[in-house]
């Protein structure tokens, strides 16, 4: 747990290392001076664009906090390099990693990402070739009373045949929080429910109430309120959708074509036997 925790503090430090140390003064207006150094307007866009979009999103919301951060960056980097932590083994071996996968990723963006392309009407011809997997669900929308026991389920069905209130009973009865809300589970779709609950209320009709079924819970009723039909999901909505799945098979295809040539005639052997041997424990 020890090495666990000095490791994430070390992957904290070499964020620092590249993420600050990488910090060039380029010209522009000066948005922050302190001990001798500066962050211009250029190396602040500059960092706020290499973000991820959630984080950027928010850092635009915040910039004067964020620039204040990028200060204190600068002043636990000067302070590593002032220790030299940089050159200690532990560091030096992480650092060689992260170099290795910053590389690698520059690779696969020049040989592989720059060279991914669709063309204007690819999307919309895919989409019409593979309606099919771009309908809704079939979704329904149920409500239930759930008890302990057989007996009480039992009392409650010839109560709501005699014409009692469902949503009624079901605050008045139902052990689960939807009693409140008269024992409705809003809309749900095949796999989202217990296998016994969906295996009776999929048959049901609209309006229909259901006998008493047991589960895992306990003993329900259902009444099926409504359903909402599969339908057909419009171009526009899907367009995003479709293109990234596009793109990422075709990424995929020549990312594997790549390794393909990488490899040549190579052959990878590996000793199952000794890789078995590996206790996870010494991983």
């Amino acid at each position: 747990m020890r090495t666990l925790k000095n490791n994430r503090r070390i992957v904290f430090l070499i964020a620092l290392l590249f993420l600050t140390g990488c910090l060039q003064n380029k010209s522009g207006a000066v948005l922050a001076r302190f001990g001798g150094s500066k962050i211009t307007a250029p190396e602040f866009k500059e960092k706020i664009e290499s973000l991820p979009k959630e984080i950027k999103n928010v850092a635009i919301r915040r910039k004067k906090e964020f620039l204040e951060e990028m200060v204190n960056e600068q002043y636990l980097y000067k302070e590593a390099m002032r220790r030299n932590i940089q050159s200690e083994p532990e560091v030096k071996r992480l650092l060689e990693a992260a170099r290795g996968k910053i590389v690698i990723a520059k690779l696969i963006e020049d040989e592989i990402d720059k060279k991914i392309t669709l063309g204007p009407d690819e999307a919309s011809n895919f989409y019409e070739s593979h309606k099919e997997e771009f309908m809704t669900p079939l979704l329904l929308r149920a409500s239930h009373i759930l008890v302990k026991t057989e007996a009480e389920a039992d009392e409650i069905k010839n109560q709501l045949n005699a014409g009692a209130d469902f949503e009624q009973l079901a605050r008045a009865k139902s052990l689960d929080h939807t009693g409140l809300r008269g024992g409705d589970l809003g809309f749900f779709q095949k796999g989202q429910m217990i296998p016994e609950f969906e295996e009776v209320v999929f048959k049901m009709k609209k309006g229909e109430v259901s006998g008493v079924i047991k589960t895992p819970f306990g003993y329900h009723i259902i009444k099926l309120t409504d359903r909402a039909e599969p339908a057909q999901r419009d171009f526009r909505q899907v367009k995003n959708l479709v293109e990234k799945q596009l793109l990422n098979e075709r990424r995929s295809k020549l990312f594997s074509e790549f390794l393909k040539k990488l490899k040549g005639s190579d052959q990878i052997q590996i000793d199952d036997k000794a890789l078995d041997a590996v206790s996870s424990d010494s991983v």
